[in-house]
């Protein structure tokens, strides 16, 4: 029997390759000195795959349950979905059951509320701008304020590569301050022929100081740089769309964008403000003043091709709030 095993497996590819070239099992038998049933068998074989490490804790059923749940409820954790289901196996076993059908942990992005309003308007603004020409949008002074924080982030999430059991050594951990240290409210406003005037907010943002900014900083600007027909963009805030700013524009004869609430995906200035707070976060000032000088600097610093870009991607945009149908988009 042994020797029978020795010259198979010593002969099995060469009894294929002649039955391929459509020799007869007599020639076969012939040439090679076997009998039919080698040739019969050396036909049948195939090679199995070596299975290695332990039997899997987990049946197909229990996977596909898993994997049901966990898309029926995406915020679900593995613990929970032991619990609900009543598995014995541990929640790492789970976590890698998940990953198996692409669905690892993920961070969950952050957006804004959105209410079916909210969502309504959204739809509504981009259907109605989506097939507006750019030069259309080359029009548009945008605007905003925004807060940048001494100890704040890039503006982006931020990864560390380090070994195990080593998160609190100083190198690999990044450093806060309780309510982020020294900060400051600017506002700042671009278009497609670059940055404008950025301003700093001294104390408490009102209507009062909102239109003083309008009025002083904003308006001569606008009448200097914008084209001759310009539309001036803005958020709900409140202050924004009170009765004195509102009679204020009408009095300008501004003309204003309807802007859905809730979109700073659709304001292409949020862009801006991640750029200002990723300069930020590399120039490291130690107070207020350190950090208004690289606001400034860094404002000033931002190339006309940035803002065209930017400007340009509003179909891109538009098309995006479609397509999530109206809900929040990557911008």
């Amino acid at each position: 029997m042994v020797k029978y095993y020795i010259f198979f497996f010593s002969h099995r590819f060469l009894i294929k390759k002649l039955i391929k070239e459509g020799k007869t099992y007599k020639e076969v038998q012939k040439i090679i000195g076997c009998s039919a049933k080698m040739i019969s068998n050396a036909l049948k074989w195939e090679q199995k795959t070596e299975k290695r490490g332990r039997k899997r804790k987990t049946t197909p059923r229990m996977d596909r349950r898993i994997a049901k749940l966990a898309k029926t409820q995406p915020m679900m954790g593995s613990k929970r979905i032991k619990q609900d289901l009543q598995l014995t196996v541990s929640t790492v076993t789970i976590r890698r059951r998940l990953t198996e059908v692409n669905l690892p942990a993920r961070s969950p992005r952050k957006v804004p509320l959105l209410r079916k309003r909210h969502v309504q308007k959204r739809l509504q603004f981009a259907k109605e701008h989506i097939d507006w020409p750019e030069k259309k949008w080359h029009n548009i002074l945008w605007t905003d304020e925004s807060k940048i924080v001494l100890f704040g982030s890039k503006g982006h999430r931020q990864y560390v590569r380090r070994p195990a059991n080593t998160e609190f050594k100083p190198q690999y951990s990044l450093k806060t301050i309780k309510h982020g240290g020294a900060s400051i409210m600017i506002w700042g406003c671009f278009s497609y022929y670059g940055v404008g005037p950025i301003h700093r907010i001294q104390g408490i943002m009102d209507q009062f100081q909102y239109i003083r900014i309008l009025e002083e900083v904003m308006l001569p600007y606008a009448e200097e740089e914008m084209p001759l027909r310009w539309t001036f963009q803005q958020d709900n805030d409140p202050k924004h769309t009170s009765k004195r700013a509102k009679a204020w524009f009408q009095m300008n004869k501004i003309q204003l964008m309807e802007w859905p609430a809730q979109s700073p995906d659709l304001n292409p200035i949020e862009n801006l403000w991640a750029d200002i707070k990723s300069a930020v976060h590399e120039a490291k000032p130690r107070n207020a003043e350190e950090l208004w000088n690289t606001v400034q600097l860094s404002w000033a610093a931002i190339p006309v091709e940035r803002c065209q870009k930017l400007v340009d991607s509003m179909h891109h945009r538009c098309e995006a709030v479609i397509r999530n149908r109206g809900f929040a988009t990557k911008y």
